[in-house]
């Protein structure tokens, strides 16, 4: 891939390649509640730092959803919650440490005290804005559309291209599909176009990755959506914003699963007119929100400034420890003042 040029820093990946060298033993964690970028993104690092040698291990703070579970290396992921002693031991003995698609160690989830006190080098592979400066090495790029895209030029400009192979590819394909809407929005890049046309030259299929994707629901996932659509909707017209609302009782009348409601916040965008589409999600001790916008409205001001959060321009995700209906009468207070300032 010659055409278009790696967009890594040149100085960094040479201290990156410096602390490879010199370590024996990582832990790769990605964010709290991974997603396909985080978890694609994780796995393309684990196979590659295995086929250099390494012991690696990615340690996830928390589960992540069943449709996401076929990608190669699935197996050799430790949940964070289903072992807390092996998996501070293993981080505890770490030569380095990667932070992979997060820039806070509040995104760590119950692993932040831990990443905290880790006395192992760090590196930090991420596109998110506003990285906190939490690392010793800092890979942060917010015009790439996915870590999973980052983690493809890592690779690449550590002079070892060669090394992913159609797992690896398969891996880095997910995070880049998943984190932009299947290359509908986050991805104007034509770098981006170049990295996926080198992921299929590789021999992926991308419409069996789609189908594990995008075809792999239960008929609870499908009845939630259903009812998000039918009974939990409210469109705000004035300010062409539309919100969703779960409840805790919605998710067991419907067997909820971990991402079950991945993608859920992107249907309301398909009404005409809207421009702004945020789920409630309540959960036993927080509200997890997700906001989702089109064009330049920049609906992570929101998340950051009301609801402990951010992410980007058009898609960012927020928390609250305040009631369910608090935390969506909360957002109808700003809202007024934030769509005027648009």
């Amino acid at each position: 891939m010659n055409n278009l040029q790696n967009r890594i820093d040149a100085e960094l990946i040479k201290e990156a390649e410096i602390l490879l060298n010199e370590c024996a033993k990582i832990s790769i964690i990605p964010h709290s509640g991974p997603d396909g970028d985080a978890i694609g993104s994780s796995l393309a690092l684990h196979q590659y730092l295995i086929k250099k040698g390494k012991q690696a291990q990615i340690i996830s703070p928390s589960a992540y959803p069943v449709f996401l579970k076929w990608l190669p290396g699935n197996s050799d992921v430790w949940i964070y919650t289903n072992g807390k002693k092996k998996a501070e031991e293993y981080i505890n003995s770490s030569d380095l440490i990667f932070i992979v698609d997060h820039n806070s160690f509040k995104r760590s989830g119950d692993l932040e005290g831990v990443l905290e006190k880790a006395t192992a080098k760090k590196i930090m592979i991420d596109h998110h804005p506003e990285p906190e400066q939490i690392v010793d090495l800092m890979f942060s790029d917010t015009q790439m559309c996915s870590t999973c895209e980052m983690m493809y030029e890592f690779i690449e400009a550590l002079g070892d291209e060669d090394m992913i192979d159609e797992s690896i590819s398969e891996c880095i394909y997910t995070g880049i599909i998943t984190d932009t809407g299947g290359l509908s929005y986050n991805s104007s890049q034509p770098r981006t176009y170049q990295v996926v046309g080198s992921l299929l030259a590789k021999g992926i299929d991308k419409s069996k990755i789609h189908s594990n994707i995008y075809d792999n629901f239960s008929p609870d996932r499908m009845k939630l959506l259903g009812h998000c659509l039918d009974q939990g909707l409210e469109v705000l017209s004035e300010f062409n914003t539309a919100i969703i609302t779960l409840t805790k009782e919605d998710l067991v009348r419907f067997n909820y699963k971990d991402g079950d409601t991945e993608g859920f916040v992107n249907y309301p965008l398909s009404i005409q007119g809207m421009l702004v589409s945020v789920i409630f999600i309540e959960k036993d001790d927080v509200v997890k929100i997700s906001f989702r916008s089109k064009g330049d409205v920049p609906i992570n001001r929101v998340a950051r400034d009301y609801f402990n959060g951010g992410g980007h321009i058009n898609a960012a995700g927020g928390r609250t420890e305040k009631s369910l209906k608090e935390a969506i009468d909360q957002f109808k207070k700003v809202l007024p003042e934030f769509y005027n300032s648009l």
